[in-house]
């Protein structure tokens, strides 16, 4: 047993559910009492080694998010009093809510985008915080939709933005926001379907190229259309607010 043992040290195998050559009992050892780790933490050594370095586990990625956020709501409360921060009219708080949600939507979906690209590269084998984060932009998107569409209301009613623009600047409304109001719909759909092929294949994606390709520029397709509805959201918004 002792040169089996020395044996395995020297080619780094491990003995499990063995019989010895050296004697009459059997040698059951499992891989991790002989090589001193777990399969799981093998295939962890193996990932980074091939990738550089581990993802994050989905505690740390969802522990980092919720205290920025909680960082970026104290700022806000405390240089900013929430009769400015909202201001006075009725759609004020919808308006506040709709704008936050957008952050909010921008910071997870570029985030998504870069694990996207660490999918579409073939480098990513933890799917956990793409799984997380593709359902967390999928709400977030949603959410900013509903509303979006119910300041859209007061944009279109009677002496609202709408008809500021149509009669000092028609190119505002007709381009910009017409544009912005529909390609700001593009990322929920393509949220929905790569969430549900993320959640549908997990680990099965980095098998499949074409698949995992798919996913990767749906994902980047979706973020750019996100900070173009983002970018021009809060472009309009300055130059005349509900």
């Amino acid at each position: 047993m002792g040169r089996g043992w020395r044996l395995n040290q020297l080619v780094g195998s491990c003995l499990c559910e063995g019989v010895s050559s050296y004697g009459s009992y059997p040698a059951t050892l499992s891989c991790s009492g002989v090589c001193g780790m777990t399969p799981e933490s093998s295939e962890s050594s193996s990932i980074e080694k091939k990738t550089g370095r581990a993802d994050p586990s989905p505690l740390v990625a969802f522990v980092t998010w919720v205290a920025v956020t909680l960082f970026l709501v104290l700022v806000a409360l405390l240089t900013a009093p929430l009769n400015l921060l909202f201001g006075g009219n009725q759609l004020a708080v919808i308006g506040g809510v709709h704008g936050l949600l957008a952050t909010l939507g921008v910071l997870t979906g570029t985030v998504a985008a870069y694990l996207g690209y660490r999918l579409f590269t073939g480098k990513l084998r933890a799917f956990s915080d793409l799984k997380i984060l593709s359902v967390v932009s999928t709400f977030i998107a949603a959410a900013t939709i509903i509303f979006g569409n119910w300041i859209y209301i007061a944009y279109r009613a009677p002496g609202g933005p709408r008809t500021f623009f149509l009669e000092n600047s028609p190119e505002i409304h007709e381009i910009f926001f017409e544009f912005k109001e529909f390609i700001a719909l593009f990322p929920l759909p393509l949220a929905v379907a790569t969430t549900y092929i993320i959640w549908r294949y997990g680990d099965r994606l980095i098998e499949d190229k074409s698949l995992r390709s798919w996913v990767g520029i749906v994902i980047a397709v979706a973020w750019g259309g996100l900070m173009i509805a983002y970018v021009l959201g809060a472009g309009i918004t300055k130059l005349r607010s509900v």
